[in-house]
């Protein structure tokens, strides 16, 4: 079962305890999928997940930005980054605003994208486990929301290849938080660092190309 990180920012006093939740993330999402409804919004994710932690959003945002065809997965963009943002300066519950929490997909595209999605938390939540204590530092958590808002930014961008990458480093980011995996916080590291570098060849890519016009 997914476990909530100390990495995450700490909840309020009152607030009712996180670690007894007894739904899979994965049989969460398989729920979700499952809803009536014509849409399934961001609002309608935030409140299926519950008091969970900012991990478990990232994950459930970055992962069906895979799966979606770059102009779609920009629009994902915008509240991970958001989410990152919050991440960095420890808030205590993700937020977003109405605007931005109010993005939807048809409930028949939403089944097959959380379908999916859910098929592979199912395999993070198998795989990882804690380990390499010491990425697990604050600071390094500070460090991997950086990391985040800059893939992100990625995802904001129309850009093939460079969006997979940005939205799979984004997931290992979030399974690291959640389950303490510091392999998997490297793994996120060098997702972000395969999509600088598929970046800097489109980029590169382009100016050759203007070149030869010009």
């Amino acid at each position: 079962m997914i476990i909530i990180a100390e990495l995450d920012p700490p909840c309020p006093p009152h607030s009712p305890p996180i670690l007894g939740t007894r739904e899979t993330l994965s049989a969460v999402l398989i729920r979700l999928s499952l809803s009536p409804g014509e849409r399934l919004s961001i609002a309608d994710l935030m409140e299926g997940l519950g008091e969970r932690s900012f991990g478990s959003l990232l994950l459930v945002l970055a992962l069906p930005a895979t799966l979606l065809p770059p102009v779609a997965s920009a629009v994902l963009g915008a509240p991970l980054l958001l989410i990152s943002t919050q991440l960095l300066i420890r808030r205590a519950r993700p937020w977003l605003p109405k605007g931005l929490s109010r993005l939807s997909l048809e409930q028949a595209r939403a089944r097959i994208v959380l379908g999916q999605t859910a098929k592979t938390v199912e395999r993070l939540e198998t795989a990882s486990r804690p380990r390499l204590d010491a990425l697990l530092h604050p600071w390094h958590a500070r460090l991997v929301a950086v990391g985040c808002m800059g893939l992100s930014t990625v995802l904001m961008l129309p850009t093939p290849i460079a969006h997979t990458a940005a939205g799979l480093g984004i997931g290992a980011f979030a399974a690291g938080l959640m389950q303490r995996d510091g392999l998997a916080l490297l793994a996120g590291w060098l997702l972000t660092i395969a999509c600088g570098l598929v970046l800097t060849l489109m980029v590169g890519g382009a100016l050759i190309g203007l070149h030869h016009l010009s």
